[in-house]
Formats: C-alpha cells, sequence, structure tokens
C-alpha cells in the first residue's frame, strides 16, 4: 500500500477548520447585504479576519512552498490542492493587525454602500430610482441633477476606499509586489503582459466599430434632448457610468410588460435541463431600505446553498440580471461532487462571467426573447432593436472596462494623484465621453461599487465576454445552434464547463472548453464586424 504523504494529513486536518469559518463568513455577508445591519458588519469583520488568520502562520506557508518541490507529490488533485493554498497563504503572509483592519474597513465599507441612499429634490433615491430617470427624462437638467446625485455617494466612500488602498498596497509591498494590483494578477494566474496584449488587441480591432457607435448614439441624443453635441454630457446616457446601450431603453423595457422576470428565467434554464427553483427559493429578489442595490450570486458552503441577491424591477436589465446571475448559480451548482471541499469552486471569475455573460445575453438575442418574453406580432420589432442593441453593449461595455483596469492600475500605483481628474481622462480616453464641467474635487471615482468592494476584478468581466463568444462558438459546432435553450447545451456545459470546478487553472480550462487559448477572436468575430 502506498504510504501517505504528509500534505494528505495536513489537509485532513486544516480544510475543514476552512470549510466551517469560510461558511460562518459567508452567513453573515448575506445578513449583511440584505440588511445592511452594524451587527451583521461586526460579525463579517471578525469572521474575515479569522478566516485570514487561518491562511497567515509562516510555518505552514514554508512547508507548502517545501511540498511544492516535493516530486513524490504526483497527484494532480492533490498538486492543485496544493496550488491553491499557497497562493492563498501567500497573500496573507502580512501582520496580524494589518488582516484585521482590511476585514474591518472593508465590511464598513459594505454597510456604507448598503445604507447610503442619495437624495433628489428632497426625497430619498435608489440606484433603480435613479436609472429610471435617466431612461425615461427628455429634460437635460433633470437628468443632470439625478446623475449627479448618484454621485453624492463618492464623498461618502472616497476617504474609506483610499484608506483601503493604502492598506491593500502596503500589504502587497509587503510581500514584494509593486503594489496591490500587481499582486492581484499574479495570485489569479492572469500574466500582466497577456492581459495587456490582449485587452489592447480587443481595442484597436474593435476601434471603428465603436467609433461608429459612439456617433449613433451622440446623434440620437442630440435629436432627442435638442442640444448640440458639445453640451452632451454623460447624463445623457441611460445609466451613470455610459456603461449600458442609451438607446432607446424605455422602449425596449416593453417587452417585460406583465412578465414574470423569475418565471421566465426559470422557464429558460429549464430548456437546458436545469432546475433553477431551488436557487431562487433562496434567493433575495426586490430592493428594499439597508439592502444592497446591486446583484450577485453566493455559494455559502459548497454543498448546495447557492443563492442570488436582486433588485428587481420590470426591466430589460433585469431581465439580463436575474440570468446572469443564475448563470453563475448553475456553475456553483454544477461542480464534480466528488471533488474536494477546496476544488468546488471556480480557478477565477473569468470563467464563471462567461457562464453568467452568455446567459444574460439571452434577453437581448432575437430568438431567445420569442422563448423568454413571448413571440407576438407587437413584440417583432422591439425583439429586433433588442438584437440590434446588443451589439452596441458589447461595444459600450468593453471601453468602460478598459475604463475600470486602467483607472485601477493607477489607482494602485499612484493614489495620491488627483484621481478624480485621472477618472475623467480615462472616461475621454476609452468611452470617447467628454467629462462635465466643475468636476474638480469631486470623487466620482470613487462611486463605482466594485473600486472598492471587488477590487482587480473588472477585467474578468471582459475576458468573460471573450471567452462567452468562444463558448457560443463550441456550442454550435457541438449543438448545430447557437442557443442555449436545449438540453445538450446544458450537457455540453456542465460537463465541459462547471464539471472541472477548480482541478486545473483557469486557461487550462479555457482550453478544455473551447480547444483554444483565450483570445478576443470570437468577441471581434461577433461584435465588432463593420
Amino acid at each position: 500500500m502506498k504510504k501517505k504523504h504528509p500534505f494528505d494529513q495536513f489537509l485532513k486536518e486544516f480544510i475543514p477548520q476552512v470549510e466551517r469559518k469560510s461558511t460562518q463568513l459567508n452567513k453573515a455577508l448575506w445578513i449583511l447585504e440584505t440588511t445592511g445591519s452594524t451587527d451583521a458588519a461586526d460579525l463579517k469583520a471578525d469572521l474575515d479576519t479569522e478566516l485570514r488568520f487561518l491562511f497567515n502562520d509562516p510555518k505552514t506557508y514554508k512547508k507548502l512552498l517545501e511540498w511544492e518541490k516535493d516530486p513524490s507529490l504526483s497527484d494532480p488533485i492533490q498538486k492543485r490542492q496544493l496550488n491553491v493554498l499557497t497562493r492563498a497563504f501567500k497573500q496573507n503572509q502580512i501582520p496580524k493587525e494589518l488582516l484585521e483592519e482590511l476585514a474591518q474597513k472593508e465590511a464598513a465599507l459594505s454597510q456604507s454602500y448598503a445604507n447610503y441612499r442619495p437624495e433628489l429634490n428632497g426625497k430619498k433615491v435608489s440606484e433603480n430610482d435613479i436609472r429610471e430617470i435617466l431612461k425615461k427624462e427628455n429634460h437635460p437638467e433633470k437628468r443632470k441633477e439625478a446623475w449627479e446625485a448618484s454621485k453624492k455617494i463618492g464623498e461618502v466612500l472616497a476617504p474609506q476606499i483610499l484608506a483601503l488602498v493604502h492598506l491593500r498596497n502596503k500589504a502587497a509591498q509587503s510581500l514584494g509586489y509593486a503594489d496591490y494590483f500587481q499582486m492581484q494578477l499574479d495570485l489569479q494566474e492572469v500574466d500582466p503582459k497577456w492581459l495587456l496584449k490582449t485587452l489592447d488587441e480587443l481595442s484597436q480591432k474593435s476601434e471603428k466599430a465603436y467609433s461608429a457607435v459612439v456617433s449613433e448614439i451622440e446623434r440620437k441624443q442630440v435629436e432627442r434632448f435638442h442640444v448640440h453635441i458639445p453640451e452632451l454630457g454623460p447624463w445623457a446616457w441611460s445609466d451613470p457610468f455610459c456603461q449600458e446601450d442609451p438607446v432607446d431603453p424605455h422602449e425596449l423595457d416593453r417587452l417585460v410588460d406583465g412578465v414574470d422576470i423569475s418565471g421566465v428565467s426559470t422557464d429558460f434554464y429549464k430548456h437546458m435541463g436545469i432546475d433553477v427553483k431551488p436557487i431562487l427559493s433562496r434567493s433575495d429578489m426586490y430592493e428594499r431600505p439597508g439592502k444592497n442595490q446591486h446583484a450577485f450570486c453566493i455559494n455559502l458552503d459548497r454543498k448546495g446553498d447557492v443563492r442570488t441577491l436582486n433588485n428587481v424591477k420590470a426591466s430589460l436589465k433585469w431581465l439580463e440580471t436575474v440570468l446572469h446571475e443564475l448563470g453563475h448559480a448553475i456553475y456553483e451548482m454544477g461542480f464534480d461532487e466528488k471533488l474536494p471541499w477546496l476544488l468546488r469552486e471556480p480557478p477565477h471569475m473569468i470563467p464563471t462571467e462567461a457562464m453568467a455573460l452568455i446567459a444574460g445575453r439571452q434577453a437581448y438575442r432575437y430568438d431567445a426573447l420569442g422563448r423568454l418574453v413571448g413571440s407576438s406580432p407587437d413584440k417583432e420589432a422591439l425583439r429586433k432593436k433588442a438584437d440590434i442593441s446588443l451589439k452596441r453593449r458589447q461595444l459600450i461595455f468593453s471601453r468602460w472596462v478598459l475604463v475600470m483596469t486602467a483607472f485601477e492600475s493607477e489607482l494602485y500605483r499612484n493614489p495620491s494623484q488627483d484621481l478624480n481628474r485621472l477618472w475623467w481622462q480615462c472616461v475621454e480616453k476609452y468611452q470617447k465621453i467628454r467629462a462635465p464641467m466643475n468636476r474638480e474635487g469631486k470623487f466620482d471615482w470613487a462611486t463605482k461599487y466594485h473600486i472598492g468592494l471587488a477590487p482587480v476584478y473588472y477585467f474578468s468581466y471582459l475576458l468573460g465576454e471573450m471567452f462567452a463568444s468562444a463558448i457560443q462558438e463550441a456550442l454550435i459546432k457541438e449543438c448545430g445552434n447557437n442557443g442555449l435553450a436545449s438540453e445538450k447545451a446544458g450537457k455540453f456545459l456542465q460537463e465541459k464547463l462547471f464539471h472541472p470546478g477548480n482541478r486545473m487553472s483557469w486557461s487550462d480550462l479555457v482550453r478544455h472548453v473551447t480547444g483554444k487559448p483565450l483570445a478576443p477572436d470570437a468577441w471581434l468575430r461577433e461584435f465588432a464586424t463593420t
């Protein structure tokens, strides 16, 4: 009988501690995000600290590094677990007081996000309210007032975010990295040079298509608001960050009039052979005070308790979002049950974003909309408009990702610079949207949720979009059509994409699913042809 490696015994003793603490932390996070309570924030901070402390012991980290060089440890599953643990320990080899301070400040920031509501004309308004104004209102000044109200949260959050940026950099530099941004790329198994080259290639090869879209949008905005192009501000768009298609969003919302968004999403996944009813039964679907106004999916225990948080309104955007979050959820539910607990997770956010993004796209595809909202004659023209909108949306969103990635890289490189000036420089360069007057000394950069609480993440969305297009081409080859709504497609995704979990790196998983490395080619073919 083969003698067991000491690493086996370590896993047997260590992983149950991590599993228990991780589950407790996720439950506290869920309470915090759904209530915004101070008690939940304090509990989340304490549990986050305790979990980080489990990965803080330098003697254990040294032992893991020794095992990485041990040729007798040859089992692929064991080697992958060792790789995952080594990276987890590496980022926590910093003083305990710094780990504790990071956890406390992140929890406090989460609470600030959950509870803040700006005032507009003396009334507290939600993000959904702001979006409704930017979709429907035709008076430029009223739109500008709503947009400016959405930026007020930056004044509250900026000091908290900057404190976190300095702490994150301090932690990264103590481990030998230039800054936190560079550290995160390394720990996420992302080559910085490859990332820059790939994003540059996508940007350059889609520049002509994006410029045409911007010109079309500006022409329509001039007609709608009766102003000249230089007078168009970011408030002329349909969302506060100009990251979504502003052409006819209110009209497209008619597609979901009288539609049960959760119900049609359930039916959509049922056609793939996947039952999402248990996920929705655990989820929190509608807005209320004190609740996080964004949307996310969480796997509480890696044993089946997967749920989503949404703030559903009757809009095409929320149909897309529910489909998107359920895409994350079915990925989390699809891991091989035989995998050890540690590997029952995606290898990176790129592949799970790919699944969520390809699912969300269905809210705009002509054929998919026929199944989702019906194919009555009165919806025919709207479905065609939504299908055209998808291409605009992809090009617009690609530039928003470039803004976020460029800004975050510079934020962590030099957090003392004029960050609002940097923010608008990035917006003008990549989105081609003019910076509004009188934003000096403001904190517009701090209003985006991900800057504070999902740092060095946004590039994953665009890489996920690239992977989603590559998956779609693989589905066409495998299933004979480009739709997801078939059990054959569902089976392909479960076996190829979900089942491996974290048994391999994200780049190896891309090759496993599509047969080739990740590149912008499929996305460019789908969305950047002119």
